[in-house]
């Protein structure tokens, strides 16, 4: 069992994860918009068809961003950066939510993980998931006991 330093995620640090977690899934999409556009910019004729395909490849990137810093941003998610910590076992992951709430979840029910340099994900469902940086492990054994016995195991599952 290792718990957790106490940690709060910040707004900032919320949007980068969603950024960089959308870049991954679909920065091809936005690197072919945007080359795609440039091309017509560059090349195509100048008629209204060309200017919408402009428009879009340039724009959807810039909107999707924009959707996700309003996500972060929103006074309905505030929930999100409640200072917490967790107690991790083999078997399950109790998450404290300060003095206002403790939750438990069974490693069997984790259906996907994900790493990203500074992070972990455990993923509940498709839209629910636990993010844990690597930062609030208390030393680099207890990380990699983390990496071993639960990430890796979900991983592999």
């Amino acid at each position: 069992m290792i718990k957790t330093k106490k940690f709060q995620l910040t707004k900032k640090e919320y949007f980068m994860f969603l950024v960089r977690l959308e870049l991954k899934r679909r920065g091809w999409l936005f690197a072919f918009m945007w080359m795609f556009s440039t091309l017509v910019l560059f090349t195509g004729k100048k008629d209204s068809f060309s200017f919408f395909i402009i428009v879009v490849g340039f724009m959807y990137p810039v909107l999707t961003i924009y959707k996700y810093w309003s996500f972060a941003n929103s006074k309905e998610n505030k929930i999100i950066f409640n200072e917490r910590q967790h107690e991790i076992f083999p078997d399950r992951i109790i998450s404290n939510m300060g003095e206002i709430s403790e939750s438990t979840i069974a490693v069997q029910n984790f259906i996907k993980v994900f790493e990203l340099k500074d992070l972990y994900l455990l993923y509940i469902s498709k839209g629910q998931t636990f993010f844990l940086p690597k930062r609030i492990f208390e030393t680099r054994e207890d990380e990699n006991w983390f990496r071993n016995e639960i990430f890796l195991k979900v991983k592999n599952k």
